[in-house]
């Protein structure tokens, strides 16, 4: 199974670069996630939301093919301010079971271009 890792996302405020996670297996071998569906990475002011009412933004991710390499990308939204937020990033595997596989800070600092 693969594992649940803390990662900080660290981005400039309006940045649309997407951002790709690798599943992995407890031996760091990548974890197949070709039959994988519904990714989604959630983004929230408060660590431990108690429901979605606080959620600034929640993105539907895409498998970077052939998903055997355990490989899924999310496209964010030019929506939010500089600041310090929290995520979480999960999928449903191929059994329809929910399995969050990343979380942590999401961190945007301030631009200067502001295209």
């Amino acid at each position: 199974m693969a594992e649940t890792t803390r990662h900080p996302i660290e981005r400039k405020r309006g940045d649309t670069k997407r951002i790709v996670f690798q599943l992995q297996n407890k031996d760091k071998t990548p974890f197949d996630i070709s039959s994988w569906t519904e990714f989604t990475l959630t983004v929230d002011p408060d660590q431990a939301p108690v429901d979605d009412t606080t959620k600034l933004m929640e993105v539907t991710g895409f498998i970077i093919p052939p998903g055997t390499d355990g490989k899924v990308a999310f496209t964010p939204p030019d929506i939010l301010d500089a600041g310090r937020y929290y995520y979480d990033a999960q999928g449903l595997d191929d059994n329809l079971e929910k399995f969050t596989f990343a979380e942590g800070p999401y961190i945007l600092t301030q631009d200067i271009t502001k295209l």
